[in-house]
């Protein structure tokens, strides 16, 4: 328990310093094209996924980060309520300042003293699961918050992703790692939630070069539809959960 302790401590901090020197987070603010690109195809399923799901009132984003992707999510679907849900209180307090429409609470998945006092039609964790040390007590926690959960994470199917997590200045820094999509539905299925929804998304990688990011986005819809591609070389695990 003292070394998953100190391993969120030590996460907590780095995302905190990123807030503090950037405004934001790297990946939000001045963010480069390819991170832009990926994290908007992020939220395309994300909306695709709400709509889908129907009657949404309201939606917990666990591990919201400096709220940019639960604002933009508000801005979309203005009728749904949303309320971000994050350890990093730098990163919290900037979200309560630039985006008012919605909620923001200092909270983490892995301490339920932290959660508040209700449930949700839907869950989000969007990116979250591969910065924790204990992977399945996170889904068993987001599983009080909501029946309902939507999980995105980066496709550890990805034998190109698995380099850049070894050689990133950025994924080193951050302790990125990233988990097949097997081990996603096993640990779902060990905290008793069945897989309603399993999908692989984008190619771009995140921090990646300007040009090849462009080619590989202008040919991502195309790429998206050729069977067994996306699951091995896709940038994204998408995984709709439910009691």
């Amino acid at each position: 328990m003292a070394d998953t302790t100190a391993t969120v401590k030590k996460n907590v901090s780095e995302f905190n310093s990123d807030v503090l020197a950037n405004e934001g987070y790297r990946y939000t603010s001045n963010a480069p094209y390819s991170s832009v690109v990926s994290n908007k195809r992020i939220t395309d399923e994300t909306e695709k996924l709400l709509k889908k799901i129907g009657n949404v009132k309201a939606v917990i984003d666990i591990g919201c980060g400096d709220g940019t992707y639960t604002a933009e999510l508000k801005q979309r679907l203005p009728d749904i309520a949303f309320t971000g849900f994050d350890p990093a209180s730098e990163a919290i307090g900037l979200a309560q300042k630039k985006y008012p429409a919605c909620s923001f609470i200092v909270g983490n998945v892995l301490d339920v003293t932290t959660f508040p006092e209700r449930k949700f039609d839907v869950a989000v964790i969007r990116g979250v699961i591969h910065h924790l040390p204990t992977q399945s007590e996170a889904i068993k926690n987001a599983a009080l918050l909501s029946n309902r959960i939507i999980i995105i994470e980066p496709n550890g199917n990805n034998p190109i992703l698995k380099w850049i997590e070894k050689n990133s200045e950025y994924h080193i820094q951050h302790e990125e790692q990233s988990f097949t999509s097997s081990f996603l539905q096993k640990i779902c299925a060990d905290n008793g939630l069945q897989i309603k929804h399993l999908s692989f998304i984008g190619f771009v990688p995140f921090f990646f070069p300007e040009f090849p990011s462009k080619l590989i986005y202008f040919f991502q819809p195309l790429l998206e539809k050729i069977p067994f591609l996306g699951k091995y070389f896709g940038a994204q695990t998408v995984i709709l959960a439910e009691k």
